[in-house]
């Protein structure tokens, strides 16, 4: 069986981040990704548009 996972990379919704994730499941990464923007960005709530930005951006690894 393959196993499928899913890359964030902040740097793909513009951002010069070099921030990195990987995760089986988009699941998995969104409360990462939450943490990550909050912790390093000063983003403590996600828009729906940048959420859907986020979405967009997770690639299959």
């Amino acid at each position: 069986m393959i196993k499928i996972s899913y890359e964030f990379k902040c740097k793909d919704i513009g951002m010069d981040c070099g921030f990195d994730v990987k995760a089986d499941s988009i699941d998995e990464l969104i409360p990462v990704i939450q943490a990550h923007a909050k912790n390093a960005h000063g983003i403590n709530e996600i828009s729906p548009e940048l959420y859907e930005t986020v979405k967009k951006a997770i690639k299959k690894a």
